[in-house]
Formats: C-alpha cells, sequence, structure tokens
C-alpha cells in the first residue's frame, strides 16, 4: 500500500526550506517578523497602503521568499503540504518577539 508519509511535493518542500532559512538568519527574521506583525495588524481590512508595505518587505526577504509567499497561496488548505507549510511558518512565527 501507499506510505503513511510522503514528502511535500517539491514546490512545497522548496517553501518550507526558504523558511527555515529566514529563521537562521537575525536579518531576514525581523523582516519576516514585521510583515507577520503588519499582516495581522491589517486583518482583513482592505488597505492598499499597508499591502504595498507588506509587499516591499517581503521583496527585501528575495524572490526565493516572494516563491514561497505564492506557494502558499496555491496550497489546498487541508492538504498534507499545507499542513507541513504551516507548521514551518508556526516554528519561524514563534522566533519573532512579541512587543
Amino acid at each position: 500500500g501507499a506510505p503513511w508519509w510522503r514528502p511535500p511535493s517539491p514546490p512545497a518542500a522548496e517553501a518550507i526550506k526558504t523558511r527555515q532559512t529566514a529563521g537562521n538568519d537575525p536579518a531576514r527574521l525581523k523582516i519576516y517578523c514585521d510583515i507577520q506583525q503588519a499582516a495581522e495588524a491589517l486583518g482583513d481590512k482592505e488597505d492598499p497602503a499597508a499591502e504595498e508595505k507588506i509587499d516591499a518587505m517581503t521583496k527585501q526577504l528575495g524572490p526565493d521568499f516572494e516563491k514561497a509567499f505564492a506557494v502558499m497561496e496555491d496550497l489546498d488548505e487541508n492538504s498534507a503540504d499545507a499542513k507541513e507549510f504551516y507548521e514551518a511558518f508556526d516554528q519561524l512565527d514563534t522566533k519573532c518577539t512579541k512587543n
């Protein structure tokens, strides 16, 4: 039968790796945490200025991060890939200092 565990798809695996490398780079981690704070503050509101700021910070993280965010938007929330992806996010989020 099929194995009980399967590795994430290549795009998801690459995005997860990107997340993990950011956690090891203090400068990238700070930008990532700033993005998280801005996104939390934005919530579901429409705020083009805030969205532009988030986009600009994402660009500062580099093309690998932009690709990771794009992968996230394409994931089925209930898939195994999404679960692994969000776990990697959660691990990175715990490194963000809460003010």
